[in-house]
């Protein structure tokens, strides 16, 4: 019964070992996105009613296990053209790195400008090919209505704003373009290597109830 408990606990720390570095094992991948708006003349009208926003739950700022910052540079030239072009707006640009796991246990990124117009998320995970799914809303007719007490309620009037969402099948090292007639995307995503700092350098220890 002893070496049966003894192989039981072994067996048990050797799971938790492998999920605490399975985000370290997966490829990482350096992502950068712009978003941009796209002057169409489109009548608010045609825009969906915003009544909730998804929002993503790893900042691009962050530094952990899951999500490392990076800096801006695959897209300058992209920015620089938008920019330089009459009928089009940068609202977004950012960069950072992670690894792309299955689509089950991926995180999202939350996307939000400095300018407060653009919220969101966009996931980048795998089932089979690579796949980003971006789900962000341009607040150009104004944001969420909020109650006295912080919740959005069923009487209050939503704005029709633009809301770009989008799943598409994506390969590294190209342009990724989310086409959407008043709010667009564009993203690149590029191997790198695990960062240092995403491998566990000592082994985590865990502690087992005694038979």
């Amino acid at each position: 019964m002893k070496t049966q408990a003894q192989f039981f606990s072994l067996f048990i720390l050797f799971l938790l070992s492998m999920v605490s570095t399975s985000a370290a094992a997966q490829q990482w991948y350096k992502a950068e996105l712009v978003v941009f708006e796209r002057y169409s003349g489109a009548n608010a009208e045609h825009w969906p009613e915003m009544r909730a926003i998804n929002n993503g739950s790893l900042s691009p700022s962050a530094n952990n296990n899951l999500i490392k910052p990076a800096g801006t540079g695959l897209l300058y030239g992209v920015v620089s053209r938008l920019n330089n072009a009459s009928n089009y707006r940068v609202l977004y640009h950012q960069a950072w790195q992670q690894p792309i796991m299955s689509k089950g246990s991926a995180r999202s990124i939350q996307i939000n400008s400095s300018n407060g117009l653009v919220e969101g998320q966009i996931k980048l995970y795998r089932v089979n090919y690579l796949h980003a799914d971006i789900d962000v809303w341009f607040k150009e007719n104004g944001n969420l209505p909020v109650s006295s007490t912080g919740t959005a309620t069923e009487s209050q009037t939503y704005p029709n704003n633009p809301h770009l969402s989008q799943i598409r099948r994506i390969r590294s090292k190209n342009l990724i373009y989310f086409d959407h007639p008043r709010v667009a995307a564009i993203l690149e995503i590029v191997p790198v290597a695990t960062p240092a700092s995403a491998v566990s350098k000592t082994p985590e220890t865990y502690s087992l109830p005694e038979n």
